[in-house]
């Protein structure tokens, strides 16, 4: 196994070569050796023997104090104890700066630090003994009896097993490795430096008061909460007026003439019409000034409808649970606690409804809530003030202790702020990201996309037989994963249908993903089939034709989720960010059902997360075993490391 000091010897060996204008077969052959074997050295990958290391150095006459050492006996266990040296104390450690007796001698310790087996504390003594040798501070006997004793030394991969688990607590509470040494060496009291990563006791949590203050807006009330004050809602009844009657004739008029009504439209009512459906939060994806503007006639009528003007009787019910929220917002903002945050954003009923019932479900999932946790709703709170909102999530996000990240179909800047400000004060956060499930026809969009390549080819083989398989290297995991899917949706029964577009049609806009459906008689057809499951409450069989189409759309949708769920664990700039305080680097927590949510938030309030240590050339990355997520990263980068190491302990002194 290569070492640093052999990469290097392969640099200077390279050097060395040019510099007299050697190929490596013209080296090898001065040398008396084989090219592979200067190939090797030079690429990192290989140490030679004593003997051809000696015969090809004196050939490229390079000086002996550069590689006399790997000459040494018991040379390459030395190099594999400096390499995990290195990771203990966060910088690069080696001899090569001593002369060949003093080599010698720390050669000797180290071997009968390997090799005798001494007691803790004649192993700290020697061991600290070792270290004068590096140039590296000694270790306190508090920190060398929690994190070495003398059994770390029994071998080297027991030594190295020892740092992996000093690593797993360092990277949670510094920045660079080498803060981590100095600090925790130099404490006074290392358990309280610890403390932050000891569980925590429920005891607290469970004697607490039951939170019950809050009045529940029912989802059908939802939508009021996403209008302005029913007083300016009555203000601007004509300007709604003016807006249905649009809506309903343009609706009429598509039916009989078809698209060339939209060109019809005068510039003077397309521009008020336009500005009337920003003012009032349309949830028509275009307005008519853009050239996109294409809606469906039974589209425009259910828009009519939601904008009209709002009877005494809707008007009254709006200013109750508007009243109600503001109450609960009042309670939000005196309680006594305030555990967790959800971030989301809500631009129609879907996304009310969706987290109103996310939010419902998990609080009261059996892992948590005996805890009595308080947490911040979104939709069962209200204000009509853009400014006093935002200080109310922000009051919301300094309080709590966790936040919860809801990953609908879109990111929103309000939301994903509001998750890096939780991140940048140390503070975890967990990324909900929805799946397509209906555990009784086997259908799990998470697990089939984690499967390899050759699992997911076994799987559609099963599904549709070897005569319709129908692969080639063009089809991506992507578009396996789909087939898979849609096969199993067309065998799940009516009845198991009904349940699971109730539990996925707000997670997943079933009502917006209609315009995927082109022709417009199936997508009214369609609409009114959600309409009659969803709000009637009627169990409705799904036309043939209809629920070919709905398949297509969960799959679609269920797909977005899978590569959204994805780019949070690897590549979106929420995935880490740094801890302002500190410097460390604190990443999300990604999960995917209710079940994982809830025992993810239990595992941070007890502070008892699975974590693991994962490594590779660029960095050492914690990762919490369950989600698979990277919650805090070190750099490999030496420069970086030396920079966050210089700076943050200037910041903050």
């Amino acid at each position: 196994m290569s070492t640093q000091e052999s990469k290097q010897l392969g640099k200077i060996v390279k050097t060395y070569r040019e510099r007299l204008s050697l190929s490596q077969e013209q080296a090898a052959k001065m040398a008396g050796i084989n090219r592979s074997v200067v190939a090797h050295l030079e690429q990192g990958l290989r140490l030679p023997k004593v003997k051809r290391i000696e015969a090809l150095c004196k050939a490229l006459e390079i000086p002996a104090e550069y590689w006399h050492a790997f000459t040494l006996p018991d040379s390459s266990e030395r190099f594999a104890f400096e390499d995990i040296l290195s990771e203990l104390v966060g910088r690069k450690v080696h001899l090569t700066y001593h002369d060949e007796s003093v080599q010698e001698a720390a050669q000797q310790l180290i071997n009968k630090l390997i090799d005798e087996h001494s007691s803790d504390r004649q192993t700290h003594d020697l061991f600290n003994s070792v270290l004068v040798f590096y140039g590296v501070q000694p270790t306190s006997w508090p920190f060398f009896a929690h994190y070495l004793g003398a059994s770390a030394f029994d071998n080297l991969l027991s030594f190295e097993h020892a740092i992996r688990s000093y690593q797993k607590d360092a990277i949670r509470l510094y920045s660079p490795l080498s803060q981590a040494y100095k600090a925790l060496n130099a404490s006074q009291n290392l358990m309280a430096s610890l403390a932050p990563l000891q569980p925590n006791s429920l005891i607290s949590y469970e004697r607490r008061a039951p939170w019950d203050v809050i009045q529940e807006v029912g989802d059908e009330q939802l939508p009021d909460l996403g209008y302005i004050a029913a007083a300016r809602v009555q203000q601007e009844e004509a300007e709604r007026q003016a807006l249905k009657t649009f809506l309903e004739d343009l609706a009429k008029q598509l039916r009989e003439e078809g698209p060339t009504a939209i060109s019809q439209i005068k510039e003077k009512t397309r521009r008020r019409m336009d500005s009337f459906l920003r003012k009032f939060d349309s949830t028509l994806q275009h307005g008519p000034f853009s050239p996109l503007f294409a809606p469906d006639a039974d589209e425009l009528v259910r828009e009519a409808q939601r904008l009209a003007p709002k009877s005494e009787e809707e008007l009254a019910r709006m200013a109750e649970t508007q009243n109600i929220a503001l109450q609960n917002l009042a309670h939000y903002l005196s309680a006594d606690y305030m555990d967790v945050y959800v971030a989301t954003s809500m631009r129609n009923d879907a996304d009310f409804v969706s987290v109103n019932q996310f939010v419902r479900t998990l609080f009261s999932h059996n892992q948590i809530e005996p805890l009595k946790l308080r947490y911040f709703n979104p939709t069962q709170s209200w204000l009509d003030d853009r400014i006093g909102k935002g200080l109310v999530e922000a009051l919301m996000l300094k309080r709590s202790q966790a936040t919860i990240y809801m990953a609908q179909k879109s990111d929103t800047f309000g939301k994903d702020s509001e998750a890096s400000i939780a991140l940048g004060q140390g503070k975890p956060v967990i990324v909900y990201v929805p799946k397509l499930s209906i555990p009784q026809a086997d259908i799990d969009s998470e697990a089939l996309s984690l499967k390899t390549r050759s699992e997911l080819e076994l799987e559609l083989r099963k599904e549709v037989g070897e005569e319709q398989l129908d692969l080639d290297a063009s089809i991506d995991d992507e578009a396996l994963v789909a087939r898979i899917l849609l096969h199993r949706l067309k065998k799940v029964p009516e009845r198991d249908l009904h349940m699971a577009i109730k539990q996925h049609w707000a997670d997943f806009d079933l009502y917006g993903e209609a315009h995927r459906i082109t022709d417009e008689d199936e997508r009214a057809q369609y609409r009114q089939w959600l309409d009659q499951l969803i709000k009637q409450q009627l169990e409705v069989l799904c036309p043939t034709g209809i629920r070919e189409h709905l398949h297509g759309l969960l799959v679609a949708v269920a797909l977005r989720f899978e590569r959204r769920a994805r780019v949070f664990r690897e590549i979106h700039p929420l995935a880490v960010q740094v801890i302002l305080s500190s410097g460390v680097l604190n990443g999300i927590l990604v999960v995917r059902s209710v079940d994982q949510c809830a025992d993810i938030l239990r595992s941070l309030i007890e502070n008892k997360l699975s974590l693991t240590l994962e490594q590779d050339s660029q960095n050492i990355r914690l990762v919490e075993e369950t989600t698979g997520s990277t919650i805090r990263v070190i750099s490999r980068h030496q420069l970086l490391r030396n920079a966050f190491e210089t700076f943050y302990k200037e910041y903050n002194q």
